[in-house]
């Protein structure tokens, strides 16, 4: 039944979707902006604490640039996004061996489930200054820091997607001859590819979010969360914003460009429909 209507909902809207995708998101973030730049062009409220829109955006401009100073906003971008990916990777690719494991074998959640109900509530955060103390200040912590932020995410969707397949499909595979290695590459791979995809969205958000308070620890002269932290020492709040702006348009760009583009050219195309 709740396939069923939304997939209504999908035939619904799908002649909406320029409109849904561009137009929405445009009005809805605009007018907020366009409000806080006459508010704050016209004196209504501190332009000290909350500069114009247009402002913060020219602070970033006049800060562009590849040069070796911790005011090159090109280096900032590259350096966070240089962490926060390899994180992420490695919390995919190592993440959905370990739900695998666990979803499939006994011996794989007698070891790793106690693991994760052991150390899934401490904190991200809690691990920078024992790291900080093994590696010391460079890339690999904060590497550290968001892989440990995403990959409890994914292996969890990850066994929830195993837990919630439909059994027919592997009675279906085996009465048809198929090995081992054709119905985990064929039945287990799709099966598992939707929960995999959101948990990889649910991790990047705790892994953007950790990475940039790692950054303000354990970053040694480059990254967003560096440069916001750097910023506040100065009471610079045009680049406090500016870096905030960043933050959140790449982290959109991730999720909804990237992933979901992924998620468009494989599970679109392969027809799985997550179980109710």
């Amino acid at each position: 039944m709740s396939n069923a209507i939304a997939q209504e909902l999908k035939s619904s809207t799908t002649s909406n979707s320029f409109f849904d995708r561009f137009m929405v998101p445009l009005i809805a973030l605009g007018l907020p902006l366009l409000m806080w730049e006459v508010l704050s062009r016209g004196g209504f409220i501190s332009t000290f604490l909350f500069p114009a829109p247009t402002e913060i955006i020219g602070t970033l401009w006049s800060q562009r640039g590849w040069d070796d100073s911790h005011k090159s906003l090109y280096g900032h971008v590259y350096s966070s996004l240089m962490r926060l990916l390899i994180g992420l990777g490695l919390a995919t690719v190592l993440g959905t061996i370990i739900g695998i494991l666990i979803g499939l074998t006994h011996w794989g959640r007698f070891i790793f489930q106690p693991i994760i109900s052991l150390f899934m509530p401490v904190p991200t955060l809690a691990w920078t200054p024992i790291l900080l103390l093994l590696i010391g200040i460079d890339n690999k912590t904060t590497i550290l820091i968001v892989f440990i932020a995403a990959s409890f995410e994914v292996i969890l969707t990850v066994v929830a997607g195993i837990e919630n397949m439909n059994v027919k499909q592997f009675w279906v595979a085996r009465s048809m001859g198929a090995s081992k290695f054709q119905i985990f590459y064929k039945v287990i791979i799709p099966g598992i590819f939707p929960y995999l995809i959101t948990g990889v969205k649910l991790g990047s958000g705790y892994a953007w979010r950790a990475l940039i308070a790692a950054e303000m620890l354990a970053a040694s002269s480059f990254g967003l969360g560096f440069m916001i932290f750097e910023a506040s020492e100065y009471m610079d709040m045009k680049t406090i914003y500016g870096g905030l702006f960043l933050i959140a348009i790449l982290g959109y760009f991730i999720e909804n460009v990237l992933l979901g583009r992924l998620e468009k050219n494989t599970v679109g195309k392969w027809g799985v429909q997550v179980e109710r």
